[in-house]
């Protein structure tokens, strides 16, 4: 096939503009404040609604520290898979990015709470621990956003044959 056999033909794909690669900055700081947003919210309704639980049935709480870490482990998850689906290329990234910003806001909460308790290990743990599920959240919704393009694609090519026949 030649070039000129690749250009005729390449014109006839349609692609959605919202899997364009160009670089729009904007796009990308939405994604990852979105993430973040939505990690920070997952956080404090989970933590909230656990609190609220406590106090009513009068509930004895061992672990609540351990509870709050394994929330905002999901508050990451979550958080990275919005921003991977409203990110425009690289979602892992932005995952990254949301596992990093609310691990620093949850190291400087612990750190206010028991300053005493916290090293240095232990900040570079949780870092570490909620940047890599903030990163699978975002590889995550990656790809729930490629399969919602690719099924945008396919209804649009078959729209756009149809519509080319003349039905």
């Amino acid at each position: 096939m030649g070039i000129k056999t690749f250009l005729k033909k390449s014109r006839d794909v349609i692609i959605h503009p919202s899997f364009s690669y160009e670089k729009n900055y904007k796009s990308d700081i939405k994604a990852a404040w979105l993430g973040f947003m939505v990690a920070l919210g997952t956080w404090f309704l989970g933590g909230s609604c656990s609190l609220i639980w406590v106090i009513v049935k009068g509930a004895g709480v061992y672990q609540f520290n351990m509870y709050f870490y394994l929330l905002g482990i999901l508050g990451v998850l979550v958080g990275g898979i919005a921003a991977g689906m409203k990110s425009v290329g690289r979602g892992w990234i932005y995952g990254l990015w949301v596992g990093l910003m609310l691990g620093t806001l949850g190291v400087i909460v612990n750190l206010e709470l028991v300053p005493e308790l916290y090293s240095w290990v232990a900040v570079a743990r949780q870092l570490f621990v909620w940047a890599l599920w903030g990163i699978t959240g975002g590889y995550i919704g990656t790809h729930l956003r490629g399969s919602r393009v690719q099924e945008m694609h396919s209804s649009s090519e078959k729209q756009y044959k149809k519509g080319s026949t003349g039905h």
